[in-house]
């Protein structure tokens, strides 16, 4: 019995889902600062594609969006509920600090961390970048170079 040619040219959810988990979990884990919520944000994004899964032309990309915007609206509810419980800024108590990278990487605001894991873990282009976070390559750019001037402040202080 010969297989489909549509079923080799295009991957199998369960095969893009093996070749895809690990490293938006790793993206989403530096985005965010925690595994739990990483491994949550990922099964999310790909609960939310499965029923899409045969209208999609590219299921990573889709993924990768997914996951920004996902650990984006994270950041923001933990953010709005810190500002709610405590008045006062106050460092969480689970958050890595690794390093002092990590450390500068978490004073990031949300958009550049993701700008920055998008293209430095991650190895993503600029234009692919700006696709993901549905902005100009331009404002990418900009948010990466103020970004970079922010660590290279923090780390040589």
């Amino acid at each position: 019995m010969t297989t489909p040619t549509a079923d080799v040219a295009s991957p199998s959810f369960e095969a893009t889902y093996r070749a895809c988990y690990a490293q938006l979990t790793r993206v989403a884990h530096l985005i965010t600062g925690s595994n739990e919520v990483a491994e949550e944000v990922v099964q999310d994004a790909f609960v939310a594609l499965y029923p899409r899964f045969a209208s999609i032309e590219r299921p990573d990309g889709y993924l990768y969006r997914s996951v920004v915007n996902g650990c984006r609206t994270w950041i923001r509810r933990k953010q709005t509920a810190v500002r709610v419980l405590h008045p006062e800024p106050v460092r969480p108590a689970d958050a890595p600090e690794l390093d002092e990278t990590w450390a500068a990487l978490a004073g990031l605001s949300e958009r550049q961390r993701a700008v920055v894991v998008l293209r430095y873990y991650a190895d993503l282009p600029l234009a692919e970048i700006a696709a993901l976070m549905g902005c100009r390559t331009g404002t990418v750019k900009s948010q990466l170079h103020r970004a970079l001037d922010q660590l290279k402040d923090v780390i040589s202080r």
